[in-house]
């Protein structure tokens, strides 16, 4: 399948990151009536949170190939 994954034009393609899946995860009302709003507001709460905490630290490589230090 991997091999010939790029002839399949219909796939879906996944999200990129944690922030992209939030962005589609905050969109699909059917799994959000799943869940249940009150469950899948917080979960996308603490997902968030958890974006945001690591968006606020640099890497080892951003360190040093990024930052004029």
């Amino acid at each position: 399948m991997y091999a010939e994954g790029h002839k399949v034009r219909s796939a879906p393609k996944l999200p990129l990151n944690l922030l992209d899946a939030l962005r589609n995860f905050k969109q699909n009302r059917i799994l959000r009536g799943i869940l249940g709003e009150d469950f899948a507001d917080s979960y996308y709460k603490l997902k968030m949170d958890e974006w945001n905490q690591y968006m606020q630290n640099f890497s080892e490589w951003e360190r040093s190939n990024a930052l004029d230090v």
